[in-house]
């Protein structure tokens, strides 16, 4: 047994040290949607460009979209319809094997339009960072619209960052709108967030905890990085349906 945990233990100092090299990816990755006829040609094999799509509930679908765009002649559409139980409607798509690393300042650009003038009776998640992990996704952080205000909510333990309090700038619908989410990362409370909504820093915040603690690698936790982008509904938990549109989509570190 002592033996077994000695292996153990070398395995992993092993493999932290190099841990950069074994989950290495890029650090950049944009798509306006223009070369593609349906979404299915988003998710050729091995990662090259998209991997996957979530689709929870039925009658939800994914579509390019050729009659509307922010730039050029293309977009991509997400319908999803609400839910009446405790499933999240989901209906997104997701970039994996990024490499985002702790000190690193990520950038997340997307253009979004939102075809609705309903007032959500729950929230909507529209943009996550997270760490893919062997089963599901590790902890990450995501921006929420609440009474139609975006916010910040982290997936792991730790407060939403909210917009100042009597400052806050509703988030509007019907028109294409651009959200920049630019986060440095850091386990310890040495992270900065920042959010601009059509050019307007309505989040800024340092002190933060950006990054979740690491756990055993292939199990939940971020291995001190995110790697997982995902756009679209990512989750929404109120009865409406919804259609959403976004466009000129960028990861990116900056520095």
């Amino acid at each position: 047994m002592k033996n077994l945990a000695l292996i153990l233990s070398l395995c992993l100092i092993t493999l932290a040290c190099s841990k950069e090299k074994y989950f290495d990816g890029p650090n950049y990755f944009e798509d306006n949607f223009e070369t593609y006829s349906q979404y299915q040609q988003l998710l050729p094999a091995e990662d090259q460009l998209w991997s996957y799509t979530q689709i929870t509930l039925e009658g939800s679908n994914i579509t390019v979209d050729s009659t509307f765009a922010h730039t050029g002649n293309k977009s991509l559409k997400f319908y999803g319809v609400g839910t009446t139980d405790e499933t999240l409607s989901k209906c997104s798509m997701t970039k994996q094997k990024m490499a985002f690393w702790e000190g690193e300042t990520v950038r997340l650009t997307g253009w979004y339009y939102l075809q609705s003038t309903d007032t959500l009776d729950g929230w909507l998640f529209l943009m996550d960072i997270e760490e893919q992990a062997a089963i599901g996704a590790g902890p990450g952080m995501r921006i929420a619209m609440v009474e139609n205000k975006l916010r910040i909510e982290h997936n792991f333990n730790e407060k939403d960052i909210l917009q100042t309090p009597g400052q806050e700038v509703e988030f509007p619908r019907n028109e294409w709108v651009e959200i920049v989410w630019e986060i440095k990362l850091y386990q310890k409370t040495e992270g900065t967030v920042k959010l601009y909504q059509n050019g307007e820093l309505i989040i800024n915040t340092t002190g933060n905890t950006t990054l979740p603690k690491d756990l055993l690698y292939f199990q939940q936790g971020t291995k001190g990085m995110y790697s997982s982008c995902e756009i679209g509904l990512t989750a929404n938990s109120s009865s409406q349906p919804l259609t959403l549109f976004v466009d000129d989509v960028k990861f990116e570190k900056v520095n």
